[in-house]
């Protein structure tokens, strides 16, 4: 025993020698990467990359750039995020492989604006997510999927990656996700022109206003008042644009409502203003909306040249969001690697239905082949024991014919007889207990296999002309099938009363006479 357990104890001392130790370092900077990506950096500094292993080293390569990221720090490539990748996709678990994606898709669309290719890496980070349950990775996925798509103007999959982003939040338990979340959904609606359905989520937001930050409340108040002006109440837009005013946000948004206010109440040259003024917001959706709005009032105010003017700046702006080709490739990539992906997991889910099936119908068989292995043995005692008793008398008689043996021997065979009696008697007292439940209609359910067995050999020696006639009409049946044909051919009982013996459900019946009916020979 001694030898054995230093031999464990070795093998325990070599694998964990085969293990390679974390750095310390690099897992205090792992630790503090999402909350405090400054102090990750200081820590990062401190690290001899020499005395890295290559996995260590792309774990440094990830950390590094995920701190780089977070502290806003200019990318001049990818590559150091693509090598690290690289080397996740050929030995890294989830996380670093998720976040790999995540990220390079971040810098490879916020840094070098190549969206495409964002939008690639993106999605592979969202199968990762998913598969790994990895909620934190798929609230910032599904954001940064919603970026993107509104940037290649695919109003269904910004609806998607809004909703699935308020999903993820609420399942993250965090507010102020939660309301940031809820604006998006709104406002993907607003821009889908599904106003009622944009305005019960702006309503929804009110109710978390308090956990919004500056940039974020003037987004909800500009939002807000829109959704007024839309439906007609205009007193509550204007209500709302005084608190979107408040904030001294930099958000232009409330200046397109403030001006189609002002164009409904015939104030044209001060909705002219306020639209120009809106003009400085960077969202290219809001300066194409500025400009529409702008050469209708110019054609209004009959200065043609400035209403011709914004409409080709109007034009120019919404050629510029993305290639119109370009966003139909990107929308028709998405929908295929979904598809993909979708029936990828179909196939799946199919191969371990197939697999739960088999095992299941395999077990059924088992069971069946068990349960009819036990009753052919009960069965089999039965007649083995008369076989017996037969045997036994005869040899009886033999040596008291011949005198070749003792009284002892005489004694002992009939010792054997007196015992197989026994044991056919007890058997039969017990079929005798269980038919008399079944003329007092009390109820069987509870009847054990061997009891039933008890029962069907019990029957088959009180009436053995309807044995026979059962024998000749059926192949072999189960027992609870004699025992139905006991209730219902013999003691002439209805399918109601038959049930309620039986415990099972009236309907249920008919199932057990069109199988004792696909039996008959």
């Amino acid at each position: 025993m001694k030898k054995i357990g230093y031999l464990v104890i070795m093998l325990v001392i070599a694998l964990a020698g085969c293990t390679e130790r974390q750095n310390p370092l690099l897992k205090q900077a792992k630790d503090l990467i999402d909350v405090r990506p400054d102090s990750a950096m200081t820590i990062l500094t401190q690290v001899n990359l020499r005395s890295l292993s290559e996995s260590q080293k792309a774990e440094y390569g990830l950390i590094i750039t995920m701190a780089d990221y977070k502290t806003h720090k200019s990318f001049e490539n990818d590559s150091l995020i693509s090598a690290c990748l690289a080397y996740f996709d050929r030995h890294g678990d989830d996380w670093y492989r998720g976040r790999a994606y995540y990220y390079r898709g971040a810098i490879r669309m916020f840094s070098f604006g190549n969206l495409s290719d964002a939008i690639k890496d993106f999605k592979m980070s969202e199968v990762i997510a998913e598969d790994a349950d990895d909620e934190q990775l798929k609230n910032r996925v599904y954001e940064l999927l919603d970026y993107a798509n509104y940037y290649t103007r695919n109003s269904p999959l910004i609806l998607k990656y809004s909703k699935k982003f308020l999903e993820s939040s609420i399942e993250l338990k965090d507010t102020a996700l939660i309301l940031r979340s809820l604006f998006m959904c709104a406002t993907s609606h607003a821009d889908m022109e599904q106003t009622d359905s944009a305005y019960t989520y702006v309503m929804r937001g009110l109710d978390l206003i308090s956990y919004a930050d500056t940039i974020l409340l003037a987004d909800i108040y500009a939002i807000t008042a829109a959704m007024y002006q839309e439906k007609g109440n205009i007193k509550k837009a204007e209500e709302y644009l005084e608190k979107w005013k408040a904030t001294k946000s930099t958000s232009y948004r409330g200046y397109i409502t403030s001006a189609r206010i002002l164009k409904a109440k015939g104030r044209y040259e001060e909705a002219i203003n306020e639209a120009k003024r809106g003009l400085m917001d960077n969202d290219r959706k809001v300066q194409i909306r500025l400009l529409e709005l702008l050469s209708e009032l110019y054609e209004i105010t009959g200065d043609k040249d400035h209403a011709l003017k914004a409409l080709k700046q109007m034009e120019a702006c919404a050629d510029s969001v993305i290639v119109t080709n370009q966003a139909k490739q990107m929308t028709d990539w998405q929908r295929k690697f979904d598809e993909e992906r979708w029936e990828k997991e179909s196939r799946q889910r199919m191969m371990k239905m197939g697999g739960v099936i088999i095992f299941i119908v395999l077990l059924l068989v088992v069971v069946i082949w068990w349960h009819r292995r036990r009753m052919q043995k009960i069965s089999f005692q039965l007649d083995e024991n008369a076989r017996r008793i037969t045997e036994n008398q005869t040899e009886i008689e033999r040596l008291q014919q011949s005198g070749e043996t003792s009284e002892q021997t005489i004694a002992d065979l009939k010792k054997q007889i007196e015992d197989s009696r026994q044991r056919i008697a007890s058997k039969l007292l017990t079929g005798t207990r269980q038919f008399v439940k079944l003329q007092r209609k009390e109820p069987v359910a509870d009847m054990t296999a061997e009891e039933r067995q008890c029962l069907i050999d019990y029957f088959a020696q009180l009436r053995p002309k309807r044995w026979q006639q059962w024998e000749h009409t059926y192949n072999p049946l189960t027992p609870a099938q004699y025992v139905f044909l006991i209730l219902q051919d013999d003691l002439n009982y209805d399918d109601n009363t038959i049930a309620q013996i039986l415990d099972v459900k009236p309907a249920s019946l008919r199932t057990v006479k069109s199988r004792i009916k696909g039996r008959e020979r």
